[in-house]
């Protein structure tokens, strides 16, 4: 019994450190047919993912990509996105500029490997925008 013990012990240890494989992804955020220049997606996993975590990209000039930090990828499975979108023009109280559109919400399946995503944000998310302060400087 102790050994049994000992044996499952061990190879729970063993298999902790073997790290889960995650994959990257990239593409395009546009609104208005233009590419969005400032802003970020952020992938919330489903609860169901285990050990998901949730992870944002910045857009800039209407791209994102989370290979620039190759441990930031994501788990496969399903993920709300929530997109933001800013005009790129700092100014006081609103480091990324401001909002224009009002942040939209999605689900998308994430696969294992390398993906490509891109979004297109409804037109209707630019009415009555709901300004939100980003910074404080």
């Amino acid at each position: 019994m102790i050994r049994l013990l000992l044996g499952l012990t061990l190879l729970g240890i063993c298999g902790c450190s073997s790290k889960v494989p995650t994959g990257q992804i990239s593409g395009s955020v546009t609104f208005k047919g233009s590419p969005v220049p400032a802003g970020e997606v952020t992938f919330t996993p489903d609860v169901t993912i285990a050990n998901g975590q949730v992870r944002q990209y910045v857009i800039k000039e209407g791209k994102y990509d989370s290979s620039a930090n190759p441990d930031d990828g994501l788990l496969p499975g399903r993920y709300r996105v929530r997109i933001a979108g800013y005009d790129g023009k700092q100014v006081p109280m609103f480091y990324s500029g401001k909002q224009i559109f009002n942040a939209i919400e999605q689900d998308v399946d994430i696969g294992l490997e390398s993906a490509t995503k891109d979004f297109v944000v409804p037109e209707a998310a630019g009415e009555d925008i709901r300004y939100i302060e980003t910074a404080d400087f």
